[in-house]
Formats: C-alpha cells, sequence, structure tokens
C-alpha cells in the first residue's frame, strides 16, 4: 500500500476515500466521526493523507472493523 500513497493529495476528500472502497455514506460519516481530525474548509472537510494512513493502520492493529 505504500507505493500507492503518493497516488493520493496530502488532503483527502470523501471522494478520495470512496477510491479508497469506502461507499459515499461510510466516507461522510467517517469525515464526521469526532475521533478523526477533520480540517473544515467552507462546508467541505478533510482529513491530511498522513492521519488517515495512522488511523487506518491503527485500526488493522486494533482489529476494529468500525
Amino acid at each position: 500500500m505504500s507505493e500507492r500513497k503518493n497516488e493520493f493529495p496530502e488532503m483527502l476528500t470523501a471522494e478520495d476515500l470512496q477510491n479508497f472502497g469506502f461507499t459515499r455514506s461510510m466516507a461522510y460519516a467517517f469525515l464526521n466521526r469526532e475521533n478523526v481530525l477533520v480540517i473544515k474548509i467552507g462546508k467541505r472537510k478533510f482529513i491530511r493523507k498522513e492521519k488517515f494512513y495512522e488511523w487506518l493502520e491503527e485500526q488493522e492493529r486494533s482489529g476494529d472493523k468500525n
């Protein structure tokens, strides 16, 4: 997966998350979670790519399927 990291912009949108396999509703639910650090610009929400990958790795370590 590390080689694919460079394919994505530094700031991920809900659309970018859909490219990871999230459904549209899952992507927006993810960006609205309280434990996810998002950057809000206007009405749009972004997550730094680095933070997304950290979250993803934590999910893998913890075995959390949510």
